[in-house]
């Protein structure tokens, strides 16, 4: 059986623009962005994952976006993936000359979680700018002396993808806050609903968090 494997990259993020619209049937814009996954660019292991090798049946049945990898609490699914697609080169609605790569349009749970709001709006200000996928590597071939890569994989299937970072990076939060990305209620609301009625955290997992978050709070 194949180990799972992560794979973070920065990734390109853009509102969805008017050649590629979003379905609502609300009035107002929807918390939604775009996401270039995966592509093939090298990563810092010296690996590079092909587009074209991508086996997304099982993660459409689910498709969720997660808080760094976290399944421990509901807290952590801060929202879906609306569309997840391969996009072959050039084809791309916003520009031209785009590389193949894993797309994705995600929905940021903000009307149900203090955490998809503080994600949605560090990534819309551009205070972060990366994600994660966990996927099975199913066929991969290793490089020689004159590859640039150490191992290609040639086809995978995608477990989940998430956001790095949140709320992990103290600076993002905090600058977040200062320009306005985010709501400094949003940060007392997390930090709510993590704590206990003490104002102890809920569990070891979340001590981190927690000092982290009254931390800031104290500061901003």
């Amino acid at each position: 059986m194949n180990t799972p494997i992560r794979g973070t990259i920065s990734v390109q993020v853009r509102q969805p623009c008017a050649a590629d619209p979003v379905t609502t049937t609300t009035a107002e814009a929807p918390p939604v962005l775009d996401f270039i996954a995966s592509d093939e660019t090298l990563d810092r292991y010296g690996e590079v994952i092909l587009p074209g090798g991508w086996d997304l049946r099982h993660y459409l049945l689910n498709p969720v976006f997660q808080n760094a990898h976290n399944y421990g609490s509901v807290i952590h699914t801060i929202g879906r993936a609306v569309v997840t697609e391969v996009r072959c080169a050039g084809r791309d609605a916003c520009g031209s000359g785009t590389p193949a790569h894993l797309f994705q349009r995600i929905e940021f749970a903000i009307g149900a979680n203090p955490l998809a709001r503080i994600a949605y709006g560090l990534y819309k200000g551009g205070f972060l700018n990366a994600v994660s996928v966990g996927f099975v590597p199913l066929e991969w071939e290793d490089g020689t002396a004159k590859t640039p890569w150490r191992r290609r994989y040639l086809r995978q299937e995608l477990l989940e993808v998430s956001a790095v970072g949140i709320p992990a990076n103290p600076n993002a939060l905090a600058l977040g806050v200062k320009s306005g990305a985010i709501e400094k209620s949003d940060l007392r609301e997390l930090e709510s609903v993590i704590g206990g009625a003490d104002g102890r955290p809920r569990g070891a997992p979340w001590l981190s968090t927690a000092r982290l978050l009254r931390e800031l709070l104290r500061r901003c």
